[in-house]
């Protein structure tokens, strides 16, 4: 028999109870739906609204992850933000994600959820683009100006140039003198991909020596560049706080991020600084549209990501996409899209290869054996000339330091997950799964297993290096697919792994050629955070000329 419910009978003290009600129909409804799940899979028991959130609080995701492949094994599931995630930790289960074929059913690396929307992670550049159609537009731009050879000899002219003015600064500091990798580098990656995205000085690394490190001597500096230099280290900041935050938008739904208490807070700050470092970038497009804009025809434009951007498709052309039979590929970007890639350009290019050296740092400080392999090759490309600039032709010949950044990666990886969602059904670890299954390829489980590695917990660059004349790595040498990671897999290779590399290993270089470095303290673990990415923003070393 059903109760009619009047709502001129409803009391306030009625309230509290319509609540409970409330609150059991939707617990009873999420446990209903969650218990009936289509291929239900080991792992650990959600709550309501917030996941597996609790679970992961106090732990790195990368560790917690560790955790769960142990306990549940290589496939299991997670929940963020009303998602459900699967996580694999095999080769052979990800097989179909990695392929080269544009016919994949796994193009889209995750789902924009309306977090990550309210945080900018925009869905019209590269990295987050779920539409092929723009997607391929998109990437066209980036690797026709970032995978040629002028682009390599380019960026190692510059990283030159800025390794030059950071051993100015470094003498400056004097010897043994405590200093903070983590920053330099987050500095000098900064500006580097500034520079190849907008064209021009950001002054990063000056900024960082004279607001940070010797505040005192900037009062020597006329008034405009110390306000030029104030800018640019709050610039820097701001990028490297923006990526710290996106964990908040990917793991908490709506409902946490504006209701708990501390998450709230800093959910609002984020946002804050948010609107200031797209404003930022927003300003940079708009004054170098005016500079194209009133510069003749037929004066050359300077080669940079953001001007191909502009004049890409337009009368002042400058040949980015070349010949093409599809017709979209011919118009001009959008505002949306040039935002977008520079944007994600100078998030993606500073937090990632700053965070990979500091790794590079602290394996090659705690394994002296391989740290001194190292030297020797180094010793043996540049003799004892510590003054000749880099050049492409050292970075080919620097193998063994090639294999001390893959083996770094394998141990440490920035990118220890990366998601990838099917747009058709497929099946996966023996379960049919429909379109629209979001799945974590976890390989800071996989680039570890024994059953690719071998001795996989022993830290050996030798394992990336010359092992046909080996017969020590056995299972190495059997190439098992999908069994390494640096830059993601597939379509989907991250634009800018060329330039990475060119910065990592000019880097080490430059530091092992010139200085002799010790970690303040060698017993502690390496300071780092794990959200979307492992990033590491703090390395303290002592650092001295090595011909002292």
């Amino acid at each position: 028999m059903m109760i009619p419910i009047s709502i001129s009978s409803f009391e306030l003290s009625n309230i509290p109870s319509f609540i409970i009600i409330l609150i059991i129909g939707y617990v009873t409804r999420f446990y209903y739906h969650y218990f009936t799940r289509i291929n239900p899979l080991p792992g650990p028991i959600p709550l309501p609204i917030i996941g597996n959130v609790h679970q992961k609080y106090g732990n790195s995701l990368a560790n917690w992850y560790k955790l769960l492949h142990k306990k549940y094994g290589d496939m299991f599931e997670v929940y963020y933000a009303g998602q459900r995630l699967i996580v694999l930790c095999r080769a052979d289960l990800i097989e179909n994600m990695n392929t080269t074929s544009t016919k994949t059913k796994y193009p889209i690396r995750f789902n924009n959820t309306e977090g990550l929307i309210e945080y900018g992670i925009s869905a019209v550049g590269v990295g987050h683009n779920n539409n092929p159609k723009s997607w391929k537009y998109n990437r066209e731009f980036f690797t026709q100006s970032l995978l040629t050879p002028k682009f390599d000899y380019q960026a190692v002219e510059w990283t030159n140039e800025l390794l030059t003015e950071i051993e100015s600064y470094l003498n400056k500091i004097g010897e043994n003198q405590q200093v903070d990798l983590g920053k330099w580098m987050h500095r000098f990656t900064n500006e580097i991909i500034f520079k190849i995205a907008t064209g021009v000085k950001n002054n990063s690394v000056a900024a960082y020596y004279y607001t940070v490190v010797a505040p005192e001597s900037i009062k020597s500096l006329n008034e405009n560049v110390q306000k030029k230099l104030i800018h640019s280290e709050n610039f820097v900041q701001s990028v490297v706080t923006y990526m710290g935050g996106v964990g908040y938008f990917f793991v908490f739904n709506k409902f946490i991020r504006n209701n708990f208490p501390f998450i709230r807070g800093k959910v609002k700050k984020l946002l804050e600084n948010k609107n200031y470092l797209f404003n930022e970038i927003k300003k940079i497009i708009k004054e170098r549209r005016i500079e194209i804009e009133n510069t003749p025809l037929d004066q050359p434009l300077r080669h940079d990501l953001l001007t191909s951007h502009i004049t890409g498709n337009t009368p002042r052309d400058i040949n980015i996409i070349k010949h093409s039979d599809d017709v979209d590929l011919l118009r001009p970007m959008n505002d949306k899209e040039i935002f977008s890639n520079i944007f994600e350009s100078i998030i993606a290019g500073t937090d990632t290869s700053a965070s990979m050296f500091c790794f590079i740092i602290y394996f090659l400080e705690h394994n002296p054996e391989v740290k001194k392999r190292l030297l020797q090759e180094i010793d043996e490309v540049f003799g004892n000339d510590l003054t000749r600039p880099i050049t492409c032709k050292d970075l080919e010949e620097l193998q063994y330091c090639d294999a001390v950044i893959k083996e770094v990666n394998r141990h440490s990886p920035v990118a220890f997950s990366i998601g990838r969602v099917s747009t058709e059904s497929d099946n996966v670890g023996g379960y049919q799964w429909p379109k629209g299954t979001v799945f974590n390829m976890y390989w800071g489980s996989i680039m570890k297993s024994k059953n690719y590695w071998t001795d996989p917990d022993k830290f050996d660059p030798g394992r990336f290096y010359k092992i046909e004349k080996s017969d020590k790595y056995l299972l190495e040498k059997k190439n098992f697919k999908n069994t390494y990671s640096m830059f993601g897999g597939g379509i989907r290779m991250c634009p800018g792994r060329k330039l990475a590399i060119i910065e990592l290993k000019c880097l080490t270089t430059f530091i092992y050629r010139n200085y002799n470095i010790d970690l303040v303290d060698m017993n502690a673990p390496i300071k780092y955070t794990s959200g979307f990415i492992n990033a590491c923003h703090e390395l303290v070393v002592r650092i001295k000329p090595r011909n002292s």
